[in-house]
């Protein structure tokens, strides 16, 4: 999720934190591309250099605070990017981890796609990793290392102006007559928790039921944890089970991301006699107790609407829970309670 740098409170923050005297600023340690594992750079779009403009924005809900935990949170918001949102790369110039790196995006000299109307004319930098919703202060220090390095080499104007974006700001956007469609949960696709190949049968689309499941093991809090989660998941499906691959078709993680299983197009593993017409969704862990947390269940609610706009899944589907189709736990009492209060359910 992006937020405009908005906050009343941490606007002036940041701002005081980078009006400190730059000269006393060092050059950042700068994680490459290839040091944090990018996919290939296809962004052509050059950037006319010194940039007049700086945009700073953050990532929210993936959490690091290491190199190796950082970097596996670039992949995902580059695959998400791509994948997602169709554009030919992560959206900023450079991220600024909560562990005090500074990590390359586009880079200096490609156009970013972080806000329109100024790719164009700015450097785009987003924070991300923080655990408590603002920056830490090493990773504060490294962007002021970073402003400091970009007007030394003439990246950046010395008078360069940092523009405060409201999220309706719209004076630079052209307006659209068309209703947008509703929007799709971002969905973190295989390629990032580096799914192993497989080949399996072709769905029967669209669908006619939604199942809902939870995995009835461990959740998972943080992007890097259900990355693990999903990859081990589908080791065991495959290697334990005799899956073709992992069961389900989409997993929902307690950080509210939903992460691809087989997709849209490919046959679940989930429930006898159904895999060919169901969509399948998995909650990540165990709600016989304890129901998941609202953003969860909010991006499987947008998940499910997003199917039906797309046309994987029928307008009038069923939804039921796991325990409905088979003799089994799943999805939990305290989940269960839960989804049959959902549009479309049936017992």
């Amino acid at each position: 999720m992006l937020v405009s740098w908005d906050h009343p409170k941490m606007l002036p923050r940041l701002l005081g934190f980078l009006a400190l005297s730059l000269l006393a600023c060092g050059s950042p340690t700068i994680v490459s591309r290839k040091e944090w594992g990018a996919s290939s750079l296809t962004c052509r779009v050059p950037l006319s250099l010194p940039v007049p403009y700086l945009i700073i924005e953050q990532v929210t809900r993936m959490q690091c605070q290491d190199q190796i935990t950082c970097s596996q949170v670039v992949r995902v918001l580059q695959s998400q990017y791509v994948h997602n949102k169709g554009w030919c790369d992560i959206a900023f110039n450079f991220l600024v981890g909560d562990d005090g790196k500074v990590y390359e995006g586009v880079g200096w000299y490609v156009q970013g796609l972080h806000t329109q109307g100024y790719n164009n004319v700015s450097l785009g930098i987003a924070f991300f990793g923080s655990k408590i919703g603002s920056p830490s202060p090493a990773a504060l220090s490294a962007t002021e290392d970073l402003i400091f390095f970009a007007i030394q080499n003439g990246y950046l104007s010395p008078k360069y102006i940092q523009p405060f974006l409201l999220k309706e700001e719209t004076c630079l956007v052209p307006q659209h007559s068309e209703i947008p469609k509703k929007a799709c949960p971002n969905i973190t696709p295989r390629s990032a928790w580096e799914a192993r190949e497989t080949h399996c049968p072709q769905m029967n689309l669209p669908a006619k039921f939604v199942i809902i499941i939870h995995t009835a093991g461990k959740s998972c809090n943080e992007s890097a944890d259900c990355l693990v989660r999903v990859r081990d998941t589908q080791s065991f499906h495959i290697d334990n089970q005799d899956f073709c691959d992992i069961a389900y078709h989409f997993l929902v993680g307690q950080d509210g991301e939903v992460y691809e299983g087989v997709g849209w197009n490919i046959e679940g593993s989930h429930t006898y006699g159904y895999n060919d017409i169901a969509l399948g969704i998995a909650f990540m862990g165990n709600f016989v107790e304890k129901p998941p947390n609202e953003a969860s269940l909010k991006a499987a609610q947008s998940l499910i609407q997003c199917a039906v706009a797309k046309g994987y899944l029928t307008s009038n589907y069923l939804l039921m829970g796991h325990s409905d189709v088979s003799n089994i736990l799943s999805p939990g009492q305290a989940l269960y309670n839960i989804i049959k209060t959902w549009p479309h359910f049936k017992h």
